[in-house]
């Protein structure tokens, strides 16, 4: 039997329900994007999309979004045809229009930032976009500071897969993009200024940008794991990136595990099949990789100032 066009999602949320949301979480230049790739457009799925992004105030474009369920775009063709087919994204300005200091705060978001008006307001704005797409689950993805404790205060069911990417494969990144704060320095970056130690580490390297850059990884993995310690298992997952590059629908289908979402359903099996992974650490995306580009004391400076957390990951 042919497989039906209409999609096969399963009922959508009653009004204002919110059922386990999901929301994937890393330090940025980490694979959010590959793994949301992945796991987001299974049919149990709904999520913000770049209209949401453009347009927040106009929920209803959450509607175009369920063209992600046509068959016609399962086929790899919703990448290939790039910004105007409705995709997930970071949609910071859909979040900071509810509370303005979610994309880009001095620290990490707490339970005491929240108030019962922004909390109802995030409830709503999710509720809106489920009702909208006609789906039951919500995923989303936002990087840098955890935001952990804010979001569970939100929703106390929330579930977060953490996507870890090799540390001296982020700084290399950071410093070849022109929106990274670094290059104003630490008492104009977004993360505060660090510690005294962190100071002592980059001052050891004569204030290299790319030893900044580390340290930045350094400061938010250190974040990320502290805010994800106390979570139960069945709330929080660890992702490698080099495993996701490896192993795509190995990692997809443990993610739908994880997240309660069948993933054995055909319509997202032959999905994970048509995304394009580039594994960035060993090949050129952009940019040469950072096993290529970097010098071996390049190296070795990364590794001295990583060494806890890159053998904490595996890494070393």
């Amino acid at each position: 039997m042919p497989e039906r066009s209409a999609p096969a999602a399963t009922k959508p949320a009653a009004s204002g329900a919110i059922e386990r949301p999901a929301f994937v979480i890393g330090t940025g230049r980490c694979g959010l994007s590959p793994l949301m790739d992945l796991i987001a457009y299974h049919r149990d799925f709904a999520w913000p999309s770049q209209y949401n992004d453009r347009l927040p105030s106009r929920l209803w474009l959450s509607r175009l979004s369920r063209l992600s369920d046509l068959n016609l775009l399962n086929n790899g063709l919703k990448f290939r045809l790039g910004r105007y087919i409705p995709h997930h994204t970071e949609t910071f300005s859909l979040w900071d229009g509810i509370f303005a200091g979610f994309g880009r705060p001095t620290r990490d978001l707490v339970a005491g930032d929240l108030t019962g008006y922004v909390r109802q307001r995030f409830r709503h704005v999710v509720a809106e976009i489920l009702r909208h797409q006609g789906k039951q689950r919500f995923i989303a993805e936002y990087s840098g500071w955890s935001r952990v404790e804010f979001m569970r205060e939100i929703f106390p069911e929330a579930q977060f897969i953490h996507i870890v990417r090799d540390g001296r494969a982020v700084a290399h990144s950071l410093i070849h993009v022109d929106y990274w704060e670094g290059w104003r320095g630490v008492h104009q970056w977004r993360w505060g200024v660090p510690a005294p130690e962190l100071m002592e580490l980059i001052d050891r390297y004569d204030g290299s940008f790319l030893a900044l850059a580390a340290i930045q990884w350094k400061l938010v993995i250190r974040n990320l794991l502290e805010k994800t310690a106390g979570l139960p298992d069945t709330d929080v997952k660890l992702v490698r990136y080099e495993d996701l590059v490896s192993d795509p629908l190995a990692t997809a289908r443990d993610c739908a595990r994880f997240l309660a979402v069948d993933p054995e359903s055909p319509h997202f099996q032959k999905h994970v099949g048509t995304v394009p992974i580039v594994d960035a650490n060993t090949r050129t995306l952009r940019i040469p990789s950072w096993r290529k580009n970097l010098s071996s004391s390049q190296v070795r400076m990364l590794d001295d100032l990583l060494e806890d957390e890159l053998e904490h990951f595996g890494y070393l």
